[in-house]
C-alpha cells in the first residue's frame, strides 16, 4: 500500500467510527443464544476438520489504563492456580460434546497477561490441553507475553512445550506517554525479551505499538518507531487507540492524564508510521498489520490465506476458533458464542460442568453472505464478486444492488468496477476500509457511531 501521496487532514475528514471487524457480524450484534444451540453446533463441528483453540487469561498485576481488553488486575498468584483449576473443567465440558481428543491446528494463550501464570501452572495448562484435544505436532503455538513480567524461567517452560511464536505489547516507549497510560516499560526489558526468546527458539516475534494516546507526538512516536526496527520482529500490529470511557470507565484515568488526540492528529502518527515501516522494508498488510517478506503472515497474504478473527490478522489454519476462558469467542462457520465476561458467572457455569455462555449468534445465509465480502475486503482491500459467486450461490450486482449503488457515492475510498464484477478501495480507502465495510453491514444503524472507536 502506498500512503505517502495522502494528508492526515484528507484522513481526518473521512473519518467516522465503526466495528473493527475482528468478525461479522460485529460482537456488538451478540445477543440471547440456546445453549441447546451451542451443543447442536458443536456436534456439527465435528466434520469441520481441526479447530484453533484460543485460551484466554485475563489478569494482569496492573491495569493499563488504554486498555480495552477484558482484564482482571491482581497480584494474587494464586487467582492463577484457580483459574487454571476451572478452565480444565471447562475443557472437560468442551470435550465432552465434541468428543474426545477433538484434532487442534493452533493453539493461542492471550489476555491479559498469560504469563501472570506460574511456570508450574502454564505447564499444567498446556498439558491439560494435550490431554483433551489432540495438538497436532506442527501447530502454531502463540502466546501474548508482557515484558515487564516475563522470566527466563517461562520463556524456558514455553519452548519446552512447544511454543515458538509470541506477541509482545509496547505501546509507546515515550515516557511522559507511559505516564499518561499507566505502562512503564523499557527498551531494554523488551530487548532482552525478545533477544532471549529468539535464543531458545522462538522464530515469530509480534511487537505491538498504539498510535493516538495521550501526549504522543509525531517526534516521540517516531523515536518508538525507531526503536522497534531496532528489535527487527517478524510482524508489527500498529493499532489506534479506542478511547470508549463511556464503556470503558478507566479510560476516564487517561482523559484526566493527557489530552486525547483529535483526528488529524491520529492520522498524522498512522501515516508516520505507515512511511517508517515500509520505508524499512515491511509489508504493509490488511488494515493495521506489517509483516517481513517471507515471514508466515507475508506468505499467508500472498497466498489469499490471510484472515480476521478475534485475534487480529492470522494465517487461516482451520475454519472453527473454540474460545477458552472469561469472555473468550467461539466461531464456527455458522455462529458465534461468547463466554460470560464475569469472572464469578463464568466460574459458576463451570462448577456445574454447563457451557459457560453468555451470549451468541446463529448465522443466517444473508449474514454468511456478507461476511465473506467484508472479510475479502479487510484482509485484501478488495474482493472479486465474480469469483465468490458460483461459492454464495449469488449474482453480486442484484444482491448488493444498494450496496454498489452506495459506493458509487464514495468514489475517493472505494468504486465497483462492473466489468470486473469487482470492488476495490483506494489508497485512502484502504486506509478507512472500515468505513467501505460498513456500507455492507446490514446491522449499521444511525445513532450507532458512538460504540464504536475512530476508523483512523
Amino acid at each position: 500500500m502506498i500512503a505517502s501521496d495522502l494528508s492526515a487532514a484528507c484522513l481526518a475528514e473521512h473519518s467516522t467510527r465503526a466495528p473493527r471487524y475482528t468478525s461479522y457480524p460485529a460482537a456488538t450484534e451478540l445477543g440471547p443464544i440456546s445453549p441447546a444451540a451451542v451443543i447442536h453446533e458443536l456436534e456439527a463441528v465435528r466434520a469441520d476438520g481441526p479447530a484453533s483453540l484460543y485460551v484466554h487469561v485475563p489478569f494482569c498485576r496492573s491495569l493499563c489504563w488504554y486498555c480495552g481488553c477484558n482484564v482482571i488486575a491482581t497480584r494474587d498468584a494464586s487467582r492463577g492456580d484457580d483459574y487454571i483449576t476451572r478452565l480444565i473443567a471447562e475443557m472437560a465440558v468442551v470435550s465432552g460434546v465434541l468428543g474426545p481428543r477433538f484434532p487442534v491446528a493452533e493453539l493461542a494463550l492471550g489476555g491479559g497477561s498469560p504469563n501472570f501464570l506460574s511456570v508450574d501452572g502454564l505447564r499444567t495448562m498446556v498439558t491439560a490441553v494435550e490431554r483433551w484435544f489432540a495438538v497436532a505436532d506442527d501447530a502454531r503455538r502463540s502466546i501474548e507475553l508482557d515484558p515487564r513480567r516475563t522470566t527466563s524461567q517461562q520463556i524456558e517452560a514455553l519452548v519446552d512445550l512447544g511454543f515458538t511464536s509470541m506477541s509482545v505489547g509496547v505501546q509507546d516507549f515515550a515516557g511522559p506517554v507511559q505516564d499518561a497510560i499507566h505502562r512503564h516499560q523499557s527498551r531494554v526489558q523488551t530487548a532482552w525479551l525478545i533477544d532471549y526468546a529468539r535464543h531458545r527458539g522462538f522464530r515469530d516475534v509480534n511487537v505491538d505499538i498504539v498510535y493516538g494516546l495521550p501526549l504522543q507526538t509525531e517526534q516521540s512516536f517516531a523515536t518508538t518507531l525507531d526503536a522497534i526496527l531496532q528489535l527487527a520482529p517478524d510482524r508489527i500490529a500498529l493499532f489506534g487507540y479506542a478511547h470508549l470511557p463511556s464503556k470503558l470507565p478507566h479510560q476516564q484515568l487517561v482523559e484526566r492524564a493527557g489530552r486525547v488526540l483529535d483526528p488529524r492528529e491520529r492520522a498524522a502518527l498512522l501515516l508516520l508510521g505507515i512511511e517508517r515501516l515500509t520505508a524499512a522494508g515491511y509489508l504493509h498488510l490488511g488494515l493495521d498489520h506489517f509483516a517481513r517478506p517471507g515471514s508466515a503472515l507475508a506468505r499467508a497474504a500472498a497466498e489469499h490465506r490471510m484472515v480476521r478473527t478475534f485475534q487480529g490478522y492470522v494465517e487461516h489454519r482451520a475454519d472453527t476458533v473454540l474460545g477458552l476462558g472469561v469472555s473468550a469467542i467461539s466461531s464456527t462457520r455458522r455462529m458465534f458464542w461468547q463466554n460470560h465476561g464475569e469472572l464469578t458467572a463464568w466460574q459458576s457455569a463451570v462448577a456445574e460442568h454447563r457451557l459457560p455462555i453468555a451470549r451468541g449468534r446463529v448465522l443466517d445465509r444473508d449474514d454468511q453472505i456478507r461476511r465473506v465480502v467484508i472479510g475479502k475486503l479487510m484482509c485484501e482491500g478488495a474482493v472479486e464478486l465474480a469469483a465468490i459467486e458460483h461459492e454464495l450461490d449469488i449474482v453480486a450486482a442484484q444482491y448488493f444492488a444498494d450496496e454498489l449503488a452506495a459506493l458509487a457515492a464514495m468514489p475517493e475510498l472505494a468504486a465497483y468496477d462492473a466489468g470486473a464484477n469487482a470492488v476495490s478501495t483506494t489508497p485512502l480507502g484502504r486506509l478507512l476500509v472500515r468505513n467501505v465495510c460498513q456500507v455492507f453491514d446490514r446491522y449499521r444503524h444511525a445513532g450507532d457511531a458512538p460504540r464504536y472507536s475512530s476508523t483512523i
